[in-house]
């Protein structure tokens, strides 16, 4: 069965963007089917994934790029790409559920899994035991980004749009722990205090979408290639460099080594507020990967 996201109902049957509403259901934007229990992107959608993702309650995430043809986006060798009006940027959360869910969508119980055993995403994600969450949209409109989160209905069939944010209670099952806890959907203000990375412009951007996070093997359909290769490969990229900058580490690789997973922990989940020109830039604790002073690192700080 085909539902609603692949464009049943009035909803479009390509990605549709929007450029000045703000639409009820993210069906509205035609970026996705749903059919025999997978969720799959529609064409031209584009699945990428980061070395070190930010940590959120151990939900896992399945992120993709829509970009208007004809358009691509510019190379950055620090800050985020520079994406065109047009771009559509979707990060969607979900859990796994236990084996014996009824129905996994309307589950309470969810389970802690390695990233390692997350769906890489490439061809959709397979709901067969998964708990779809949230999607979050960021959309590139000529007046700058906006961010909008919609939450998942109770069939999963769609999700609506909740400016002021959500709290849906679940327990988090580790072997024979459970833990009870609230994953919290942060109302639509909330997105920009990470999003907001400098201060002077207060202007909104991708935190992800950065060469040092993104300069990794990805194991797509047709075998694994460079990531920022890829998308250059798509027509979704240009002026990437022949050799990239230094690449982030993936935090939970031993062999490379604990600074650089600690690094790459740091950068991902905090520099956007902890850098020279960040929300947190006073604190004089700066976190991001061109920071080298060991001092503004916080060794030895008083």
């Amino acid at each position: 069965m085909t539902l609603l996201l692949a464009g049943c109902g009035g909803a479009p049957r390509v990605v549709t963007f929007h450029a000045e509403d703000n639409p009820a259901k993210l069906s509205d934007w035609g970026l996705f089917t749903r059919t025999a229990g997978r969720l799959a992107p529609h064409e031209g959608m584009v699945t990428y994934e980061l070395n070190t993702p930010l940590f959120s309650d151990y939900a896992q995430k399945w992120r993709t790029i829509w970009m208007p043809k004809g358009v691509q986006a510019k190379y950055d060798p620090d800050k985020w790409f520079d994406f065109p009006v047009g771009t559509i940027i979707t990060k969607t959360f979900y859990y796994s559920t236990p084996v014996g869910a009824a129905v996994p969508q309307a589950s309470g119980e969810v389970l802690k899994v390695t990233p390692a055993a997350y769906q890489t995403g490439v061809t959709g994600l397979d709901l067969s035991h998964v708990r779809l969450m949230e999607t979050r949209l960021l959309v590139k409109r000529a007046s700058g980004w906006v961010a909008l989160p919609y939450v998942w209905n109770a069939d999963g069939s769609d999700a609506t749009l909740e400016r002021t944010g959500a709290e849906v209670p679940l327990t988090l099952v580790d072997g024979a722990r459970r833990d009870a806890f609230s994953y919290t959907v942060p109302n639509q203000n909330q997105c920009a205090g990470c999003h907001v990375q400098d201060y002077r412009t207060r202007a909104v951007n991708p935190i992800g979408l950065k060469a040092r996070h993104l300069d990794r093997v990805f194991p797509g359909e047709g075998g694994e290639i460079n990531q920022l290769r890829r998308l250059v490969a798509l027509g979704y990229l240009t002026g990437v460099p022949g050799q990239a900058p230094p690449a982030n580490a993936n935090w939970q690789d031993e062999k490379a080594g604990t600074v650089a997973q600690a690094r790459a922990y740091l950068d991902i989940n905090c520099s956007h507020c902890h850098n020279r020109v960040g929300a947190a830039r006073t604190s004089g604790l700066w976190l991001d990967a061109q920071t080298v002073d060991q001092r503004i690192l916080g060794l030895c700080k008083p």
